[in-house]
């Protein structure tokens, strides 16, 4: 009896521990994925906010070409930053129902939030001087007294930006850790239980050998969400997991793997949003340097050929100056892609119906492309509502850009034709070009919108990617859809709410 009652209690006992650690497990979990992840991510989006603006007016606030470009650049940067840091405030303040052990950590965290708004705030008046008179090239007032406050007060922003920036990333270098000790702690946890899973097997057998089992199989995921928990703390946020399991590990490795995509996505444009200004600012340095003499050896051509026009016998000599007009010309195109590249405006959006648009380019281009053999088509859905936030002007270069592209692919076949059609689906509007040529190798899809990458001989490897930027800029999206028997290109712009 003795004994079957010491088997009991420990029973008891273990089986109360064990839930314990089962409700820490369900606590610890709800922490990382409401609370730890969305600082953390959102920390780290705040400290990028923050460099982008520190690093505008560093490097690029007197190149502005006005003061109203300055002030809305500015404007805009200051606000996402701010934006950023609100949402990560509003996270914390979320975090009050948190066990007692996370209260420091909290309180640690929200400590810094706040010295970072109030460093923020009292920027303000600053910004206000700078404004007044911005310090730029095409600034006018360069000697008044407000152009010389405004002048102090960039190279106080500059500093105090940078100290902004050096607390923000120790921000998200703290949250960073608190995700990876929350990971440590379920480690820890995942001892203990195995412990007194083991005491528990020891004083009932049979109930031991089950709830080992269960407790086998209901570990096993929490240590991929461990595993991954500690690897998108380092940075890694390619990383997957399986979305099986308890309910619970279910939402969270599906909250883990959103996340992951939504970071790793973010990234990978911030990366071809950094290259694509930085060679525009090459391109046009570049470009500067040869578009001169490109004129001046074109107009010596030009007078050559006229000078052998007058001479007998010339037919050899007339064909390499037109040779060389010829590449001169092509040339030339290629700096123009260049320079377009590098001085993009932006979008001077309106609302205006995408059909129309669309379908004067399409009667504008369709007797060209019938001179090359090539058959030109468009279906416009009947009774549409197209109406959208465009610039007319520059939809209508993207949209050319891509019959130019597939007419180009398609030119020499017998039966070359390109598609042209203008569709709604829900709350957008897509834009399809599709052609019967030979297609794009699926090794190359995901990279026909890279600047210098191009399937064409002697293709600049620019009209895609400029293409891409002016859809982003108009906040739509343009992609490439694989499909037999050709390539077809799909422009998305979000409809608006129609009256």
């Amino acid at each position: 009896m003795l004994a079957f009652a010491a088997v009991i209690v420990t029973f008891g006992i273990t089986t109360a521990v064990v839930l314990l650690y089962l409700n820490n497990f369900g606590v610890e979990i709800g922490v990382i994925k409401t609370g730890y992840l969305p600082l953390a991510l959102g920390s780290k989006d705040f400290a990028s906010r923050q460099e982008d603006l520190r690093s505008y007016l560093a490097e690029d606030f007197r190149e502005e070409a006005s003061t109203r470009n300055a002030a809305r650049t500015l404007a805009r940067y200051r606000r996402e930053r701010d934006k950023t840091l609100r949402e990560t405030f509003a996270v914390l303040r979320s975090m009050s129902e948190v066990p007692e052990r996370h209260q420091r950590r909290l309180a640690e965290a929200s400590t810094q939030i706040t010295a970072l708004s109030d460093t923020i705030d009292q920027t303000a008046r600053d910004y206000a001087l700078l404004l007044v008179a911005p310090p730029i090239g095409a600034n006018p007032d360069k000697d008044s007294l407000a152009r010389a406050a405004a002048d102090a007060a960039l190279v106080k922003l500059v500093d105090q930006e940078k100290i902004t920036s050096g607390r923000a990333g120790k921000l998200a270098e703290y949250l960073k850790s608190l995700v990876t000790k929350s990971a440590s702690n379920l480690e820890d946890n995942e001892r203990s239980l195995r412990l007194y899973t083991l005491a528990w097997a020891g004083g009932a057998i049979v109930l031991g050998i089950l709830l080992s089992v269960w407790a086998s199989l209901a570990l096993r995921p929490l240590r991929r969400l461990r595993d991954a928990a500690v690897q998108i703390a380092a940075g890694d946020y390619g990383n997957r997991i399986e979305e099986r399991g308890p309910k619970e590990v279910v939402d969270l490795a599906r909250e883990f793997n959103a996340m992951g995509r939504a970071v790793q996505d973010r990234e990978r444009e911030l990366v071809r949003s950094e290259r694509l200004v930085a060679v525009g600012k090459m391109a046009q340095l570049i470009t500067h340097e040869v578009r001169n003499p490109l004129s001046s050896i074109g107009l010596n051509t030009e007078l050559l050929e006229e000078e052998l026009a007058q001479l007998p016998a010339s037919t050899e000599a007339k064909e390499l100056c037109a040779a060389i007009n010829r590449e001169i010309d092509r040339l030339t195109e290629i700096t123009e892609d260049y320079l377009q590249m590098g001085r993009l405006p932006k979008p001077k959006l309106q609302a205006e119906a995408v059909a129309p648009v669309v379908t004067a380019l399409v009667d504008f281009v369709r007797e060209d492309l019938l001179q090359r053999g090539v058959a030109m088509t468009l279906t416009v859905e009947p009774s549409l509502h197209t109406n959208a936030s465009i610039d007319s002007g520059q939809l209508r270069q993207c949209v050319l850009n891509l019959v130019r592209n597939a007419a180009d692919a398609v030119a020499g076949q017998a039966d070359a034709c390109v598609d042209v059609r203008v569709c709604t689906k829900g709350q957008v509007v897509e834009i399809t070009v599709h052609d019967n040529g030979p297609g794009i190798p699926l090794a190359d899809q995901t990279r026909v919108f890279d600047p210098f990458f191009s399937t064409k001989q002697g293709g600049s490897g620019l009209g895609l990617a400029l293409t891409q930027q002016i859809v982003r800029d108009h906040g739509g999206s343009l992609h490439v859809n694989p499909a037999p028997g050709g390539a077809t290109f799909v422009i998305r712009l979000p409809l608006l709410a129609s009256e």
